[in-house]
Parts: structure tokens; sequence; C-alpha cells
């Protein structure tokens, strides 16, 4: 029968999987008189049932001598990604086999027990300063790895980042056969915020349009900061149709609502252009995306055009509720 230990102290979480109660009770007493939590269990499956959970131990005893133990190692060692928990295999037997046969197995270190205090002890300290260093070192390659895939100003994805996620989308869309648009959003005359009110605002502006849109786009839609005051979205399952109700729709509900400068607030429009994929390489339907937006540039601003061969306005302006122009 499993026992179960758990302290209320305020240090990592060590798990104890031994079959022997002595053992179990021995580790479980010192471990929480040093204020580590503590949770022992005495079986192989029960013991790879936690090392394999949602939040696994930072630490675990794991006896060689338990049912399946090397395997239970092996097993974890296979399936734990980013958690990874701090193993030391225990064993009464300390020849130099049985440790080359513990370390190839993928543990992080080797005690023989029965264990002394203090040994234990220090292998406990070395393993909780590992874990906290490997934690730092993710938490610090997380933050790098943002760094380098998104806009630092407004947290959207930057334009290289997002290019790879559309062409990773297109092949899906020449798989299933569904559709996606890309739609290049250019702010109209935002250099007069930055000019008349100062940068500082002009960055509040942004940061909050970008937050404006985490809120109102689906969340598998992909949106990247492409220039000052341009941003590209990439629209899975939407056609040149539904991007032009969605352009209407932003218009709308995110840049007519006012935006808070320092002394007062203000309204934003903006010109958009474009794009229907058909599995087309990203690049060829974003340079259509592109001269759809001169267009909408060229018509007055404030307005939507979607890419077509033949000149001449194909969509009248979206954000005046005018109908597709017949012919």
């Amino acid at each position: 029968m499993t026992a179960t230990t758990v302290s209320l102290a305020a240090g990592p979480s060590v798990l104890i999987a031994c079959p022997q109660k002595e053992t179990r009770e021995y580790f479980a007493e010192s471990l929480e008189s040093w204020r580590y939590r503590v949770e022992t269990v005495e079986t192989g499956a029960e013991a790879l049932e936690r090392l394999l959970s949602t939040v696994p131990p930072a630490i675990a005893l794991l006896d060689m001598d338990l049912a399946g133990g090397v395997e239970v190692l092996g097993e974890a060692r296979r399936q734990q990604e980013r958690r990874r928990s701090w193993i030391v295999l225990l064993s009464e037997h300390a020849g130099r086999e049985r440790v080359r046969a513990a370390l190839n197995s993928g543990c992080d270190d080797f005690l023989k027990i029965p264990a002394e205090s203090t040994d234990l002890r220090v292998r406990i300290r070395v393993a909780e300063r590992v874990m906290a260093l490997t934690g730092q070192v993710q938490k610090q390659s997380a933050e790098l790895r943002f760094q380098a895939t998104h806009d630092g100003l407004t947290g959207v994805w930057n334009r290289e980042a997002l290019l790879s996620l559309i062409f990773q989308e297109t092949d899906r869309v020449r798989r299933m056969r569904t559709s996606l648009s890309l739609m290049l959003l250019d702010l109209d005359d935002f250099s007069r915020i930055n000019h008349d009110y100062g940068y500082q605002d002009g960055d509040r502006v942004l940061t909050e349009l970008a937050n404006r849109f985490r809120r109102q786009l689906r969340s598998y839609d992909l949106i990247g900061r492409c220039g000052e005051d341009e941003f590209l979205l990439a629209l899975p399952g939407c056609t040149e149709e539904n991007a032009m109700v969605l352009a209407n729709r932003i218009q709308e509900t995110i840049l007519a609502r006012p935006f808070a400068l320092e002394t007062e607030a203000t309204t934003l429009t903006a010109s958009f252009g474009i794009g229907s994929s058909h599995g087309r390489s990203p690049l060829v339907v974003l340079r259509e995306a592109e001269r759809a937006l001169a267009e909408a540039k060229v018509a007055g601003k404030n307005c939507a055009r979607s890419y077509s061969p033949v000149p001449g306005p194909l969509l009248t302006d979206g954000m005046e509720g005018r109908e597709r122009e017949a012919g």
C-alpha cells in the first residue's frame, strides 16, 4: 500500500520511491526536518506516474531495487520534456558496474544506502542548486527566444518570425485545401501623433493597439509588426470576402475607440491591403497585399482594397459600407 507524506515546508518537492518502509520513513523524516516537501511511493508504476505528471517533483530518490526501477528512470527520461526532475538512484550495492549501469540509464546522481544524513543532505543541496540554475537558464533561454521572434515594443511577432509561421500555415493550406488571407494594415498619418504629441505617446498608442488586437482576433490568427505603424495579419480559414468584413470590424471596434494620450485622446484610421493565398508562396501573396495597400492609400486612405491583377478599384471603401462594384 502506498504511503504518502507531504510536509508543510516551503522547499522544493522531493519524491521518495522505495519498496522498504523503513528507508522511506528515514529519508522522509530527514528531508522534512530540512524543510523540503516530501512525497513517498513504493511501486515503480506510482513513481513513473508522478515523474510524468503535469507538475513533477523537482528531485526524485529512486531505489534501483524498486520493481522496474531502472526502466522507470529510462521511461521518465524519454518522456519528460521541459520539466525534468533531478533523479538520484539508490542502491545497497555500490560496485563499479552497478554505478556505471545507473549513470548509463540517465540518472543524475547515485547514492548508496543506508546513507549518512550528511551525505544525503549534501546530495540534495547539490540537486537543489543545479535545478535552480537550470530553471534560470531555461527562463533566460525562453526570454531570448521571445526577444528573437517578437517585436520589442508591442510584443506581437516580428516580421521574420511571422513569415516563418505563414510558410508553415501555407503548407497546411495546401494539404487541407483551406483558405488563408494576408492583411496589411497601415495606420493613416501616424507620424502626426509622433510629431504633435511625442514618440512616447506614439509608442503608447501602438502598444494599446496590439493589446486590442489580442482581445479581438481569434486565438489562431497571427499578427506581427512590419514597420513603425504597419501590421501584418495572417488569417487562417479566412477568404478574401471574410477579410474585408474583418477590415471593417477592425476599423469600427479597434481603431475607432479613442486611444489615451498623455493630455487627451485620439482616434485612428488605417488603410488595408488584402491578398488571398490559395496555397501560393507567402512572398507572392505579401507583394499582392502590398500593392492592394498602395491602392488603398491612393484611394484616399481609411479604406480597404484586395489585390486584383486587373487595374481599377475591385473593392470599394469598406469603411463607408459600400458594396463590391459589379463587373
